[in-house]
């Protein structure tokens, strides 16, 4: 995917076929929402600027989670093939659907680990968000606010998905691991309209 241009990307979005799909887009939004926050930080990262230090921290954090988020979408389309391959077994006898049933239930539950993570990365992008408010001003700080709103769009899908994910194996540890994951989803979705509005208060 990586290697995709804009167009392609698109089109194979909008194909039928299941990847990418969701998380595809909430990693996106994820990278470029670190990729928004690198390019404020690289504007502030002067040494003689008031929050220099706090810019050059920001930097090398933005970037690790850039490249995380680009793996998890990659590691979503692997365990999307496996879900995909769990649909394609054989069901002709009652025997054969119930291993096919428990195979679906089974490769779902596998795949909600990359949204879950997702999550992880998102939260970490709103605490750099929140650090960098303060850093731009103008249209740096309202590239703030943008990477802001890309979190928490990618958080509010990454929950979905996850949810959707773990139902058949509702009750079991993992399922339940992989909920609580997602738990903090409202806490850092209000975390990140904060920033934006207040950026947009200060920019009135």
């Amino acid at each position: 995917m990586r290697s995709w241009s804009i167009d392609a990307y698109l089109a194979r979005l909008a194909a039928r076929n299941p990847t990418p799909a969701g998380a595809a887009v909430a990693a996106l939004n994820l990278a470029q929402a670190a990729a928004l926050l690198a390019m404020v930080a690289r504007f502030r990262a002067d040494r003689d600027h008031p929050m220099g230090a706090v810019a050059r921290d920001v930097l090398g954090r933005v970037e690790e989670l850039h490249e995380t988020a680009l793996h998890l979408a990659e590691a979503d389309t692997g365990a999307v093939d496996e879900v995909g391959a769990a649909y394609a077994l054989p069901r002709s006898t009652e025997a054969e659907r119930a291993r096919r049933a428990a195979a679906i239930a089974d490769a779902l539950l596998a795949a909600a680990g990359p949204p879950a993570e997702l999550v992880r990365i998102g939260a970490a992008l709103v605490e750099v968000c929140e650090r960098m408010a303060g850093v731009g001003s103008g249209a740096l700080v309202a590239d703030v606010a943008a990477a802001a709103d890309a979190t928490a769009a990618a958080l509010s899908i990454s929950r979905t998905n996850v949810e959707a994910d773990i139902a058949p194996r509702r009750g079991t540890a993992e399922a339940e691991r992989l909920a609580e994951a997602v738990g903090s989803v409202d806490d850092l979705l209000r975390r990140a309209a904060r920033v934006r509005d207040d950026i947009r208060r200060a920019l009135a």
